[in-house]
């Protein structure tokens, strides 16, 4: 069946995207699973970082497969094994509308047999590289914080998905929605999750059973380029972190 395409998107920022893209990609190149990471967000570039990538002027991105010519396979750089990244640099965050969706489409079928699932971070900010992403993705994860204005971005991005999925992509679905940061003892968290819910079986999607909780090991591997599961093997975020590429896989097979 070829490589899965999953979008990792929130319209509000400090969420902890990138966090989860890259341990849920680590841990399954840990169980054998082959990943490609792409990382959309010129601005941050945390997905690069974390992946111990050094940012340079002249590194390959997506914008030199969109725009450049050069494949996939070409400007992927090796983390570890089984697992690869098309990094970014400030030439991703002029991403436009030059970049078109029928060479992503193209360069991502290319490589669909070399991979298991490609994961895209995009940035938090809604523009060409969201839409570019969700228009060439199978599914997208919605990360949401336990709190009202985490809440009230899902909103907005889960319209922006609806628009794709009636225009450019109509295959696109929603894995689900995630809870980072998770705290299931306040009340702002129990009624975030009942409204969530909601929103959730108004776009035909679910919430994880898994949360990934506050965990200052998940701030620690990042800065140390190794991904929880094997930073901190027997702490809870590495378990929520097995957890969610667990129930992932089966939400999208």
């Amino acid at each position: 069946m070829g490589a899965k395409v999953i979008t990792y998107i929130n319209e509000k920022g400090g969420v902890g995207k990138t966090s989860v893209c890259y341990n849920t990609a680590w841990e399954l190149a840990r169980q054998g699973k082959k990943i490609l990471m792409i990382d959309v967000d010129g601005q941050k570039a945390n997905l690069t970082f974390f992946s111990g990538v050094p940012r340079t002027d002249s590194m390959k991105t997506i914008v030199d497969v969109l725009k450049g010519g050069i494949s996939l396979e070409d400007a992927a750089v090796p983390v570890k094994d089984n697992l690869d990244i098309i990094p970014a640099n400030m030439a991703v965050a002029e991403l436009g509308m030059d970049a078109k969706i029928s060479r992503f489409r193209s360069e991502l079928k290319a490589v669909k047999d070399k991979y298991d699932y490609v994961f895209v971070d995009v940035n938090p900010s809604p523009g060409w590289g969201h839409y570019l992403s969700l228009s060439v993705s199978d599914f997208a994860v919605v990360i949401m914080l336990p709190d009202i204005a985490s809440l009230e971005g899902n909103a907005g991005i889960l319209e922006s998905i609806a628009e794709i999925q009636e225009t450019t992509n109509t295959k696109l679905q929603i894995a689900g929605i995630l809870f980072n940061r998770s705290n299931d003892r306040t009340n702002l968290g129990k009624q975030v999750q009942e409204v969530a819910e909601r929103m959730a079986a108004g776009a035909e999607t679910t919430i994880f059973e898994t949360k990934i909780p506050q965990a200052v090991s998940l701030s620690e591997c990042v800065a140390s380029h190794v991904g929880i599961t094997e930073y901190d093997p027997g702490s809870r975020a590495a378990e929520a972190v097995k957890g969610f590429a667990s129930e992932l896989e089966r939400g999208v097979m």
